[in-house]
């Protein structure tokens, strides 16, 4: 597992057909670092090694990461 910008991330392949990789993504929540906050799966991208696929899992994460923003305190 790494961590990105506070947030744990994992990212791993999933096995597709003809053995091409499908990439999945999961950001954790930095207070709690067991629970999910988001999954992130994209079976447009296919990988053609293991490896290239977790790391497209990772940049999913912190892509989805950089889109968060803070959220504002109701006044």
């Amino acid at each position: 597992m790494q961590h990105y910008k506070n947030h744990p991330i994992d990212g791993f392949a999933v096995l597709g057909r003809g053995m091409l990789w499908h990439s999945t993504g999961v950001v954790f929540d930095p207070a709690r670092p067991k629970q999910e906050l988001k999954r992130l799966e994209c079976a447009d991208i296919v990988c053609k090694t293991k490896e290239e696929a977790e790391e497209v899992a990772l940049i999913l994460c912190e892509a989805w990461i950089d889109g968060l923003r803070p959220q504002r305190s109701a006044q």
